[in-house]
């Protein structure tokens, strides 16, 4: 079958450790946009965190897409315009402030370009101790973006007036692996989304990466069958699943590797361009 759209993760997928697209990666995509293949990047990052990305592959200049925000928000190059999907509202931030509080773990509410930050006392201190020991930013890199992003730090208890696109919970690996699903159980009403082993996403039931992906195909006129996809982790599950070819990086999460329909090499050992040369260009 013809493949129509190739969708791509950034983080752990299309982009190496150091933030950059391997060379051959970059040719394969630019090639299959010259034969008419929409780019998808499909992410759980926010327009302005993608753009390095898709300045570099010139999407602005063809038909393709941006997935945002683990595919709540579809943006078009070719409309220059935005469709958003169901949003969370402040009914849906007590009750997540409410289990945050109890598990003691770090909130990130982001509402557009507002980022709005719970944390304990006790958690600041060993966030402090990570800046100072390892240098990692307090804001977690969030903040930055040519100054267009605010972090702001929740003191009391805060009424959000915002529509919130994602809350992203952090703490370690290992309270992850003995609270998880503890926390999974308590905001049930919502889909927690393990994009790293200390970085869990929250999002409204059923708004994923597939559903956005199926959107834009069935606006083009074909369907998933004919969208080839790359992930790694549990945001992109949907999208591996539901896409006629789904495929898993060598670096992915083993839940992810299971249901995709194959698994390439990983995404410091251009996974992405090897699995396009077999399954779209047909070179192997």
């Amino acid at each position: 079958m013809t493949i129509k759209m190739i969708a791509m993760d950034l983080d752990g997928t299309l982009l190496r450790k150091d933030k950059t697209i391997d060379p051959v990666t970059m040719s394969q995509l630019m090639r299959a946009q010259e034969q008419g293949i929409i780019l998808t990047l499909a992410s759980g990052r926010d327009k302005n965190g993608c753009s390095f990305v898709y300045e570099q592959l010139q999407m602005e200049r063809g038909n393709n897409y941006l997935a945002l925000v683990n595919g709540q928000m579809i943006y078009s190059f070719a409309r220059k315009e935005y469709e958003l999907d169901e949003v969370l509202d402040n009914d849906d931030a007590q009750k997540i402030l409410q289990t945050v509080r109890q598990y003691d773990v770090e909130a990130i509410f982001c509402c557009g370009y507002d980022f709005y930050d719970y944390i304990s006392k006790r958690q600041k201190m060993k966030k402090h101790l990570a800046r100072v020991v390892h240098g990692k930013p307090m804001d977690y890199g969030l903040a930055q973006g040519n100054g267009e992003r605010n972090f702001i730090t929740i003191k009391d208890k805060n009424d959000f007036t915002q529509d919130i696109n994602k809350v992203v919970l952090v703490h370690t690996e290992r309270y992850f692996r003995r609270h998880l699903d503890e926390i999974r159980e308590k905001l049930s009403d919502y889909d927690l989304l393990e994009v790293g082993p200390q970085w869990i996403e929250i999002m409204p039931k059923n708004v994923n990466k597939a559903s956005a992906l199926e959107h834009i195909a069935r606006e083009n006129g074909f369907s998933l069958d004919e969208v080839i996809a790359f992930g790694d982790a549990e945001n992109d599950i949907e999208m591996i699943r539901r896409c006629g070819y789904g495929i898993a990086m060598g670096n992915a999460m083993e839940q992810v590797k299971q249901v995709a329909y194959a698994v390439t090499d990983t995404n410091e050992q251009q996974g992405i361009a090897k699995a396009l040369a077999r399954y779209v260009f047909h070179e192997e």
